[in-house]
């Protein structure tokens, strides 16, 4: 039983330094992680040096070293899933009332019974819990879904131990101690319980790095200042709905969006009432857009939605709409509301079309709404088809701006 103490104890200590290398990475909990499995290393690795000195104080301090580390396990779980960690004085008031119990159990004779109770039950509270914790915040804690459940298994599972091993002290029938009863069956029993602490430990690791993963998965895929995807994703997402060898009108819809005079709003009011101008517009346009919608950031004041199972009819009246709402819906700055605008450039995929060709078409439909006096829509097929339209340099007195990017964009998708 001594080694596997020793086992446990090891385990949970290897867990410390990562939990610190993902403290100084600023993941949430992890150095409250690392102070609950120092003290749980520290619990069991006491309890396996088999110390027999003071052994009253032992019987209370033993119990309440592993209801702490229970109690800082949960605060971190706490801290994962968003809400305050535990607070110190908190912590106090917890373990205080504990320990006077365990001392008055402790002077008594045949006292086994009274602390074992309070320690497995007080435990089994506390790992409840977290088991709570993690139900209630699973959506919050921000990491991969599998890592989630596992989480959640292996804090229900330590939980059916503490409670389990309460209900059979109670009945008078502990036969799950190997303390008590040293048997090869109660090896075994104890020896599971006391490995699922590390197991605990690691669904905690995997916790933070999954959230790690799921962050840097968000910042490839999404615009950190708007939210809206980035171009890359955008185009990743739009690339299916395009193919050089479809033969048959395909109902999809591309609309390229510009924040009407852009450059002069930061000229003016500065940088950061831009880029809440650029999270404003993205704000408004998610509550009126369709759920099948999806809206990227490709740069700048620019964008695009892509409107699948759409035709140009529909895109018309999403486009519409959307010019309505951002009207009515201004800036608000410094004791003023700045009005804010959209020229948007519409286009329906034809037979062959890939990605680019349609970005093309939209952005020549985006340019000529600006020509015509911005905030509107105009649909690429309304444009007039000759040379003069197609290479117009400039449109209401400012230069046409190139995206080379366009030329590109099929390249970055998936052809499969």
């Amino acid at each position: 039983m001594t080694l596997v103490l020793i086992a446990s104890a090891i385990a949970i200590a290897i867990t410390v330094p990562i939990f610190l290398r993902l403290h100084a990475s600023q993941m949430p909990g992890a150095s409250t992680f690392a102070a609950s499995a120092t003290v749980a290393a520290a619990h069991i690795a006491w309890r396996a040096s088999g110390s027999s000195a003071a052994q009253d104080l032992l019987n209370v301090v033993l119990p309440l070293l592993m209801l702490l580390g229970c109690l800082l396990m949960l605060s971190g779980f706490r801290q994962v899933v968003s809400k305050p960690a535990l607070r110190p004085l908190t912590l106090v008031a917890i373990l205080v009332p504990i320990a006077a119990l365990l001392a008055a159990f402790t002077s008594i004779q045949d006292s086994f019974v009274g602390r074992t109770m309070v320690s497995t039950g007080s435990a089994s509270i506390i790992v409840a819990g977290i088991v709570w914790t993690m139900v209630r915040g699973f959506r919050d804690a921000d990491a991969p879904t599998a890592f989630k459940l596992f989480t959640i298994v292996c804090a229900s599972t330590v939980l059916v131990f503490f409670a389990s091993r309460w209900v059979t002290v109670a009945m008078g029938a502990d036969s799950w101690s190997y303390f008590v009863d040293p048997t090869p069956w109660n090896l075994a029993v104890s020896s599971i319980r006391l490995l699922l602490f590390p197991t605990l430990y690691l669904s905690a690791i995997l916790l933070l790095l999954g959230r790690t993963v799921t962050k840097l998965e968000r910042s490839l895929n999404c615009d950190d200042l708007t939210g809206a995807l980035s171009r890359r994703a955008f185009l990743e997402i739009a690339a299916p709905h395009f193919d050089h060898d479809r033969t048959v009108p395909n109902d999809v819809a591309l609309l390229f969006l510009d924040l009407d005079h852009f450059k002069q709003l930061n000229d003016r009011y500065g940088h950061q009432t831009g880029d809440r101008a650029l999270k404003h517009f993205v704000e408004v346009a998610t509550k009126v857009l369709p759920s099948q919608a999806c809206l990227g950031r490709l740069g700048g004041e620019e964008f695009a939605i892509l409107l699948p199972a759409s035709s140009a009819a529909v895109a018309r009246s999403v486009s519409e709409t959307l010019l309505k709402a951002l009207r009515n819906a201004p800036l608000s700055g410094a004791n003023q509301s700045i009005p804010m605008s959209v020229s948007i450039g519409v286009a329906t995929a034809r037979p062959g079309d890939s990605t680019s060709d349609v970005l093309k078409r939209a952005d020549e439909a985006l340019y000529r709404a600006k020509a015509n006096g911005r905030d509107r829509l105009c649909l690429a097929g309304e444009i007039r088809d000759d040379a003069a339209n197609r290479n117009e340099a400039f449109e209401g007195g400012e230069p046409r701006k190139r995206r080379s990017w366009i030329e590109t964009a099929r390249p970055l998708m998936p052809t499969s």
